[in-house]
């Protein structure tokens, strides 16, 4: 079953996940995950235009490198997540994608409501942290589409079957899909809500 959709129960708006999410924490943290290609970004983003004041980071700011997405969750939940919920303003390493090497520590500062989005954003030192936990879920070949159709697809194609092994065994040792607290999928134009 791994790879196809949970069947759909119920449209679900951007506007009810944050509804969802709020109140719950000073700093309330929604978190997006899924495998590559499922739509975490579009939901972000979705987030973002329903409410202005959110602020939305990705996840790939704390992988190690292509060869380092397990790294991610644990460098996202000490840099970023942990130091909002203490009230402080966090100090992030974020990876430099071009040199290849963790670049200099710099003040991130979040207003509002932090969505982290990515493969791994889900993953239990976040979620256990979030306000509000989502899986994305697309069928491989909805999730093909999608990357070969983005801007960076040039430079992700040559990484694409070492990542998906690696997001493949995080999901399966974190159990996240079975974990989080909603899972969405996008369907003829909207977000609808599935079952767990």
């Amino acid at each position: 079953m791994r790879g196809l959709p949970s069947r759909a129960i119920e449209p679900i708006t951007a506007a009810d996940l944050l509804a969802r999410a709020r109140g719950r924490e000073r700093h309330p943290v929604v978190v997006i995950d899924g495998f590559s290609g499922a739509g975490k970004t579009t939901l972000a983003r979705e987030l973002a235009e329903a409410d202005p004041g959110v602020t939305v980071e990705s996840i790939e700011t704390f992988y190690l490198g292509w060869d380092g997405l397990a790294a991610g969750p644990r460098r996202a939940s000490e840099q970023l997540v942990e130091p909002l919920r203490r009230g402080e303003v966090p100090v992030v390493s974020p990876w430099d994608w071009r040199r290849d090497q963790v670049g200099p520590s710099r003040r991130w500062v979040v207003s509002g409501l932090l969505v982290l989005e990515g493969v791994g954003a889900a993953a239990r030192p976040l979620r256990d942290a979030a306000s509000l936990s989502v899986w994305v879920d697309a069928t491989p070949a909805e999730r093909d589409a999608r990357l070969r159709a983005r801007d960076d697809w040039a430079d992700y194609a040559p990484h694409r079957a070492g990542f998906e092994r690696q997001e493949q065994a995080l999901e399966a040792a974190e159990g996240t899909r079975a974990a989080v607290d909603v899972i969405v999928r996008r369907d003829g134009g909207e977000w609808v809500r599935c079952r767990m």
